[in-house]
């Protein structure tokens, strides 16, 4: 299925669509609009899994902390989930 559009370009953008070869523009672009696709879903999937990784060190710093407060791993897992809702704060101490 074919479908023509209209689109407003940026200046930058209408400069790099003009500079594409005629008769290979539309293909290009329909190329460039499904590889975004993919990538966006892909992001989306390696974002998920990130927070989900998080959540579970998160839950494994919490077990190792309550067995062994001295534990390396405390301190180099919750150093590793600085910048996140699971980091504990006061345990590098």
């Amino acid at each position: 299925m074919k479908q023509l559009i209209s689109a407003t370009l940026s200046e930058e953008a209408a400069s790099i669509y003009n500079s594409w070869q005629k008769q290979k523009k539309s293909a290009r672009l329909s190329e460039m609009i499904v590889r975004e696709n993919k990538r966006m879903a892909l992001i989306e999937a390696l974002e998920l899994r990130r927070t989900f990784l998080y959540d579970l060190l998160g839950q494994a710093l919490i077990v190792i902390w309550m067995k062994d407060r001295n534990n390396p791993l405390v301190k180099k897992i919750n150093s590793a989930l600085e910048g996140t809702i699971h980091h504990q704060y006061g345990w590098d101490d």
